[in-house]
């Protein structure tokens, strides 16, 4: 089971989270959601840097003083309470833990977790030995990475991409930039990072070598975009249903907000970025509440696609991406108690949206305190938070019609 622990940070004072295949965080602006699952990402860039590591035959003394310079990029200072904090990270046996006392910034592994590096360095240290005794070149983090994979954990090995909210600044900019700034500038590093990827991912969606294999998920792409995008003479466009070609930088802020999640789902969904973890931010943005459903869609096939394998989480301010996800649990659910009505049930829900019991989680975050929204007895999503904010809305508008009759 995978967990984060947050003690005093962001507001929070302690929270502690269960993550599974599909994590769904719902909640206010700056009530930490955005900061749980950036801890999450931090956390899982430690293995990837360990894998680093141990090409470079650098002491964890070099990986710690690597991680906490990570950790104030992340997290700047400035955002950090005066007192001390503390960030635990688990999965299974192995821990991480992050402190922060006297004001400075700690590690710690347990036993299990230092026993595995140690393992994970000798096998890797014993494979060089023999490759290098046949002139071959050693060095490979792939191979770390299937290492840890094999002595610490299958997820651990999984690449990440952090997809943040603000992704309509992308039509606007100039394409190289962001390898520049990933090289030489202090700004956020999660937009840096997205922005490089986006780059390198548009250059390949819907070239025609790899063009797709299932017509259907280009087809929710298009009812979403309400067009296909095209890229021209390293320029972007869309290509509306109309036919007209408009410049991305003179499209709608919902097309230029969605474009880019869009371009990274497609990407993963044809198999040309193996095992990843995907972090979204508000997935939802200046999106008609159909064109929100249309996104859980694209997320659940690609999560059922079974060439890879995929965790997501989702940072949202919208029920309606909770309750399309729910449907999409709840078709799963009554697959599995009712098979023999399996194709009744794909022509409401189609079976590669389908979502398996058991495999997501969601948390409503509000005033330093989360509710586990997933109900135990149904692993639905609870009614409650699905139906609260229309209730309010529904109470006020009959209070009103009170006062007029």
């Amino acid at each position: 089971m995978e967990k984060i622990s947050i003690q005093n940070f962001a507001g929070i004072k302690e929270l502690d989270f269960e993550f599974k295949s599909i994590n769904i965080l719902i909640g206010p602006q700056g009530v930490g959601k955005s900061v749980t699952v950036k801890f999450h990402y931090f956390f899982r860039n430690f293995f990837q840097e360990l894998a680093r590591n141990i090409i470079l035959e650098e002491s964890t003394e070099d990986l710690d003083r690597i991680q906490r310079d990570r950790f104030v990029v992340f997290f700047p200072r400035h955002t950090w309470p005066e007192g001390d904090f503390k960030i635990t990270y688990s999965l299974d046996e192995v821990q991480l833990n992050l402190e922060k006392k006297e004001g400075e910034i700690q590690f710690y592994y347990s036993e299990y977790l230092k026993s595995a590096i140690s393992k994970i360095k000798a096998a890797y240290k014993e494979e060089v030995t023999n490759l290098k005794s046949l002139g071959k070149i050693s060095a490979s983090v792939e191979r770390v990475s299937e290492l840890i994979k094999i002595h610490i954990h299958e997820y651990l090995s999984y690449n990440q991409l952090f997809i943040p909210a603000g992704r309509s600044f992308f039509a606007n900019i100039q394409s190289n930039i962001f390898f520049l700034l990933k090289a030489q500038s202090p700004l956020d590093p999660f937009l840096i990072e997205f922005g490089a990827t986006y780059e390198d991912f548009k250059r390949v969606y819907k070239h025609e070598q790899i063009k797709g294999k299932d017509n259907s998920f280009d087809e929710i792409i298009a009812d979403i975009l309400n067009g296909d995008y095209l890229r021209e003479d390293d320029e972007d466009f869309l290509v509306h249903k109309d036919h007209r070609k408009v410049i991305l930088s003179s499209t709608s802020s919902g097309q230029q907000e969605t474009l880019p999640l869009i371009v990274f789902l497609w990407v993963l969904y044809y198999g040309m970025y193996r095992d990843a973890t995907i972090y979204i931010e508000e997935p939802e943005a200046h999106l008609f509440p159909d064109a929100q459903k249309a996104i859980t869609q694209l997320l659940a096939r690609l999560f059922n696609n079974s060439e890879h394998r995929f965790q997501i989480f989702v940072t949202t301010h919208s029920p309606y991406i909770l309750s399309s996800f729910n449907n999409l649990l709840e078709a799963g659910r009554i697959s599995e108690l009712m098979p023999e009505k399996a194709k009744q049930i794909a022509e409401i829900v189609h079976e590669e949206e389908q979502l398996k019991s058991g495999l997501l989680t969601a948390y409503s975050i509000n005033n330093g305190k989360k509710d586990d929204l997933i109900d135990q007895e149904t692993n639905l999503i609870t009614q409650t938070i699905l139906d609260g904010i229309s209730n309010d809305i529904a109470i006020e508008f009959g209070k009103l019609l009170d006062i007029e009759f």
